[in-house]
């Protein structure tokens, strides 16, 4: 009976899979690094990502009549290192349970008792982004890919929700939250809502969409303000998104759009530059950005921080066929009148892809790159062979020899 029940089990936990990822891979190196002189293999790397769901119930309510009650939950039992990255930590088993909508409902409105909602966000930079990079290994090179944040300045950041309620009515969005203590003395207290408007049209193609976010605090009021306008029409595309925050002092981002036949324009402006809530030490950014694809030829002129260090750039890609391409490009800083000048070739085949490139800079410093890769050669594996100089016009001045002749890695990669 003990074994019955034992294969009983079994087979309601892989019955009962609901959803299933186990992905990974493992990469090796040897690569010469031409100016410490470490020759030898790359630290191997092994990555692994698990997300198994073993049981996974569903779980809903739902009341009659022209008023009534709805509720939906989840109920997983799951294994999952996505956070830690590694198998060996008990906690990565989970059970978890989320109640993913409680709201009473009538024909046109309803109220969601869960949470009050994040302030309205409309308006994110296409131009400015950073890039967050892994720490390279002994040689100096990283197989991890990077992660990229956009600029944006976000309500969220500087004022939070309070626990609340969730309020819809005709495509409209609401939110109340409030906390308090009547004993305090004197009194304390916060109050905090948001709205969000459906985009309405208000002429041939064109829409309107806006939000307000507000918090009143015995000791801090702060509040913010968002709006979209959007326009399409046959070849033309267009819009404008803003949002404006107060808390203690007035920060806002405003972000354009546009798109006619070959032409696109991006622009954006911030009066602080903010990366996922961060804010950076740059005030009043300006950056701008213009794309016209005249097939094969691909021109693209960008400005970025246009009130501060104003850093222009622009470059050409030429398609010369279905596997060339080449791409000439420059950069002049008025800031600080620096500049620099390169090129890039990209060939690519149904085989391998072969790249090319290099920098010069009014500094004197050339960098260079090149790399071949091909997932074709052998079946299930990521062949690489890559060259990456950062200076090699760089001197020395105690030996007088070149400083960054750069590093030479010739890799494979084997993923599922």
């Amino acid at each position: 009976m003990k074994k019955i029940s034992a294969v009983l089990l079994v087979l309601v936990l892989v019955g009962s899979v609901a959803f299933a990822g186990f992905t990974g891979s493992a990469t090796t190196g040897f690569g010469y690094n031409l100016d410490s002189g470490a020759v030898g293999f790359i630290t191997q790397s092994q990555a692994v990502s698990v997300d198994v769901t073993f049981l996974s119930e569903i779980g809903s309510a739902k009341g009659e009549g022209d008023i009534y009650a709805e509720i939906n939950a989840t109920l997983d039992f799951k294994f999952d290192n996505a956070d830690e990255d590694t198998l060996h930590d008990a906690d990565e088993i989970d059970v978890e349970f989320e109640i993913t909508s409680a709201k009473i409902i009538a024909e046109n409105w309803y109220v969601g008792i869960l949470e009050a909602l994040d302030a309205p966000n409309f308006a994110k930079s296409a131009i400015e982004s950073k890039d967050r990079t892994s720490a390279d290994n002994d040689l100096g090179y990283s197989f991890d890919e990077d992660k990229t944040d956009w600029a944006d300045v976000q309500a969220s950041a500087y004022f939070g929700k309070v626990a609340g309620v969730e309020i819809g009515f005709s495509d409209y969005v609401a939110s109340v939250g409030f906390l308090g203590n009547l004993k305090d003395d004197p009194v304390t207290y916060d109050l905090y809502g948001t709205l969000t408007t459906p985009a309405f049209e208000v002429g041939d193609g064109l829409t309107v969409q806006a939000g307000v976010a507000g918090l009143l605090a015995d000791d801090n009021n702060a509040g913010s303000g968002s709006v979209k306008f959007a326009y399409e029409m046959d070849d033309v595309k267009a819009s404008v998104a803003a949002d404006v925050v107060y808390d203690g002092g007035v920060e806002a981002d405003v972000a354009l759009a546009a798109a006619y036949d070959v032409y696109s324009l991006d622009v954006y402006f911030a009066t602080v530059e903010s990366y996922n809530k961060v804010d950076t030490a740059t005030t009043n950014l300006l950056s701008a950005k213009v794309v016209v694809d005249l097939d094969p030829l691909t021109v693209t002129v960008t400005g970025k921080n246009l009130l501060n260090t104003q850093a222009l750039s622009g470059s050409v890609k030429y398609q010369v066929n279905d596997e060339l391409a080449v791409t000439g490009r420059g950069a002049y800083t008025l800031d600080d009148s620096s500049w620099n000048g390169g090129a890039d070739v990209e060939y690519k085949t149904a085989d391998y892809t072969a790249k090319l490139g290099g920098t010069f800079y009014s500094t004197d410093k050339i960098k260079l790159n090149a790399s071949v890769e091909s997932t074709t050669m052998i079946p299930g594996a990521t062949l690489k062979l890559a060259y990456a100089g950062d200076d090699v016009t760089e001197v020395d001045a105690a030996t007088e020899d070149n400083g960054n002749l750069g590093k030479v890695l010739a890799s494979v990669k084997i993923a599922f």
